[in-house]
């Protein structure tokens, strides 16, 4: 018997279900080897001989339903406990979701109301550049008012040194025709008493137009400065009628100089070929 357990050899399947096998399963049978090999002990007595196990493999299936048992019980924790886990992975998660949520709005709402401010700042900036430009032109446009009525004072100032040089001119040719006082006719000394009252005249006529063109500019910048304040719309339809009041007279002033030197003109032409004239009578 010796003999034939001792050349007996497991197989390779046998290892591995007996490695496999619950630990309580491999001791019962391990005890149930030892009871058969002291049963088969010469010394030892059949008759009185019990095992220590009854029942193997009764004893094994309850082993076995124990071991289940246990397996399910410590599955059951390992689940609960993997489900503890993913629930509590799955919170951190949604907090970190959430907070990095927050934090992205917090941040779009920083940019937003930069932007806005950006923008608001840029619209204040335009405004005040708009409003700083409106009040340039309108002081300009003041002070061009007085300009134009200087213009106007200095055209006519001239128109008068010319209408006096005529006048003097004219005296100094008579003269010349007519050396002798003694010797003017009494009609040539009614023509030039009459010239002289007329150019008077003309004189003091120039004098009140431009005294009143003087009280008028006075009015209009008086006026201008009075009206400054005026609403944005209002300023425009002023400006429009003041540069269509300063084409019209533009106009006027260039046709009235070019009157006055065709004017200017004529009369010296004629003062000189009058001098010619009486210079050749006399010479002759």
């Amino acid at each position: 018997m010796e003999d034939t357990m001792s050349s007996y050899s497991f197989s390779h399947q046998f290892y591995q279900r007996w490695t496999c096998a619950p630990e309580p399963i491999r001791a019962a049978i391990t005890q149930e080897l030892k009871d058969i090999t002291t049963l088969l002990q010469s010394d030892t007595p059949f008759e009185s001989f019990e095992f220590q196990t009854h029942d193997l493999d009764a004893h094994i299936d309850e082993l076995y339903e124990n071991h289940e048992a246990e397996q399910a019980i410590a599955k059951a924790i390992a689940d609960k406990q993997e489900q503890a886990r993913a629930a509590a992975e799955q919170q951190r998660v949604e907090e970190v979701q959430k907070i990095k949520a927050a934090e992205d709005a917090k941040l779009e709402e920083e940019a937003k109301l930069k932007e806005e401010a950006k923008l608001r700042e840029e619209a204040e900036a335009a405004q005040k550049e708009q409003e700083k430009n409106a009040t340039l032109a309108a002081d300009k446009r003041n002070d061009d008012k007085p300009v134009v009525a200087v213009e106007t004072n200095t055209e006519n100032n001239a128109n008068s040194s010319i209408t006096d040089n005529s006048e003097k001119n004219n005296t100094q040719s008579m003269a010349t025709e007519n050396p002798t006082p003694n010797h003017k006719t009494i009609s040539e000394h009614a023509n030039t008493t009459e010239d002289h009252t007329v150019n008077n005249d003309s004189s003091t006529k120039n004098d009140s137009a431009i005294k009143a063109i003087n009280d008028k500019a006075s009015t209009a910048i008086k006026l201008a400065l009075k009206d400054a304040k005026l609403s944005t719309t209002h300023q425009e339809l002023i400006r429009e009628l003041e540069v269509q009041i300063d084409d019209y007279l533009s106009e006027q002033m260039m046709l009235m100089s070019e009157n006055l030197k065709s004017w200017l003109r004529a009369e010296v032409i004629q003062n000189l070929s009058d001098q010619d004239k009486s210079q050749t009578n006399k010479e002759s």
